[in-house]
């Protein structure tokens, strides 16, 4: 059976010692490092390569939750394979959303440490995802919710785009270039940066992948050129 190696960068030193005791009663998770600080962890992530780690996040100021988001993102770019679970004193839907985006795979409260830790380090390491059923409630709940505005959306730019702002716009969904475009539609690579500046402005957009996402495919018949 393979053993699961965790690194626990945790400074409560009290879950910290619970944490030793559990893993010493069994043989399914080996404790590879307790690093302390962001230096730390990253290094400790980049020399070990553990299976599994155990991530404080129990700031509630701005800044520690900033700090927590761009820690999260430098340890996926660290090892992307490493499976990141969360201890917060609360795990709301938003918090876990937003962790999830940034490569993190559960999330554990202070109080329910000492019952889950070992369980949720197990259902991680084979590739589950841990939370409560109340957040994953809350998190499906937003998905759906924002699928339902990405469709009235797409219904409204259909409206909003003219023909040619709308095979653009599509052309952009598949991942073409400015000048990949102005090719097959004969124009200059200019004119197609300027009906991209009005779709964006029409669909209150900003970039590329926020136009892939708002539109949809329409019938075309220029790539047939």
């Amino acid at each position: 059976m393979h053993t699961i190696s965790l690194l626990a960068a945790m400074p409560d030193t009290k879950l910290l010692q619970g944490l030793r005791e559990q893993i010493a009663r069994q043989n399914e998770v080996e404790l590879v490092g307790e690093p302390r600080g962001t230096l730390q962890t990253l290094r400790s992530v980049r020399h070990v390569h553990p299976d599994v780690l155990l991530l404080d996040a129990t700031s509630s100021s701005t800044e520690g939750r900033r700090h927590c988001s761009a820690l999260l993102a430098a340890i996926h770019r660290a090892d992307p394979n490493t499976k990141i679970i969360l201890l917060a004193d609360t795990c709301t839907g938003y918090s876990i959303a937003r962790a999830m985006e940034q490569g993190a795979r559960g999330c554990i409260s202070t109080n329910a440490f000492a019952d889950g830790c070992l369980r949720a380090i197990s259902a991680v390491s084979r590739g589950e995802i841990w939370i409560g059923r109340k957040e994953l409630a809350s998190i499906l709940g937003d998905i759906l919710s924002r699928l339902e505005r990405a469709e009235s959306a797409a219904d409204e730019s259909a409206i909003a785009l003219s023909q040619r702002e709308l095979e653009i716009a599509d052309a952009v969904r598949l991942g073409l270039t400015n000048k990949e475009i102005a090719r097959k539609m004969r124009i200059s690579p200019t004119t197609v940066k300027t009906h991209l500046e009005h779709i964006f402005h029409k669909l209150h957009v900003t970039h590329r992948v926020q136009l892939a996402i708002l539109t949809r495919a329409p019938a075309q018949t220029y790539w047939s050129h």
